[in-house]
């Protein structure tokens, strides 16, 4: 079932039209969340293919003052390293992480990639579970993504699955 929903979810996203102003209006309503504004640290992530665009939060978070970091995969964990959005390599997930070498655990902010979401905050990812071992924690939660990529049902969800505590697509928020 969940290989189903991440391989239609896929085309969806990958078939979106007009992404940059689409990933802009979901920028615009994370800053203006109170999640957002009280956070210090916010851990990113850099966008792979058709994802959500991060440049522009990453680079507006910098400018607002706020510590930015964003995952690297070391064995079966994520880590997050603090960033300056210039330094990259490419993983052998040909994700884009950082180079730089402050590990970050402190984290207030999360804003999470997906395949898709539902509207009851529950996500559904690459099916590794890198993320869900990582969100394992009390820091807020706000999965991004595109109206398109809201699954009309409710994903079955396992016991490691961690809740969103909210959801931003360009239309709504969950």
């Amino acid at each position: 079932m969940k290989d189903e929903l991440r391989n239609k979810y896929k085309i969806i996203r990958d078939n979106i039209k007009d992404k940059d102003i689409k990933s802009n209006i979901i920028k615009n309503k994370v800053i203006n969340t109170i999640e957002y504004q009280n956070s210090k640290v916010i851990a990113l992530y850099k966008n792979l293919g058709s994802e959500v665009k991060t440049n522009e939060l990453i680079n507006y978070a910098l400018n607002d003052n706020k510590i930015v970091v964003l995952p690297k995969v070391i064995g079966n964990t994520l880590v997050f390293y603090k960033t300056d959005n210039k330094s990259f390599t490419k993983s052998k997930y040909n994700i884009y992480e950082p180079i730089e070498t402050d590990i970050v655990d402190n984290i207030d902010l999360f804003i999470v990639p997906g395949i898709c979401f539902d509207k009851y905050k529950n996500r559904l990812g690459f099916g590794k579970g890198y993320y869900d071992r990582a969100l394992k924690t009390n820091s807020k939660k706000i999965g991004i993504c595109f109206e398109e990529q809201i699954y009309e049902n409710r994903i079955k969800v396992d016991p490691f699955d961690i809740r969103m505590d909210k959801i931003i697509t360009d239309k709504n928020i969950y």
